[in-house]
């Protein structure tokens, strides 16, 4: 069984995980639709934050401990 340490880490990892995935997923489209258009990337929406991380990560912990 896992402590409550380990549930809110992996929870944590989740989410950077998800975040991150859709970030780099953003940024794809972008690249992908500046090369249809044959035009330079003006730019890329920033990166997941830590507070954004931790919102979702809580988030979750929060539904793991819903009965």
């Amino acid at each position: 069984m896992s402590s409550g340490y380990e549930i809110r880490h992996s929870l944590l990892n989740e989410a950077r995980e998800t975040l991150y995935e859709n970030w780099r997923s953003a940024c794809e489209v972008i690249r992908h639709n500046a090369d249809l258009v044959h035009q330079p990337i003006d730019e890329f929406p920033p990166p997941p934050t830590a507070a954004e991380i931790k919102a979702l990560a809580e988030d979750l912990y929060e539904f793991v401990q819903r009965k």
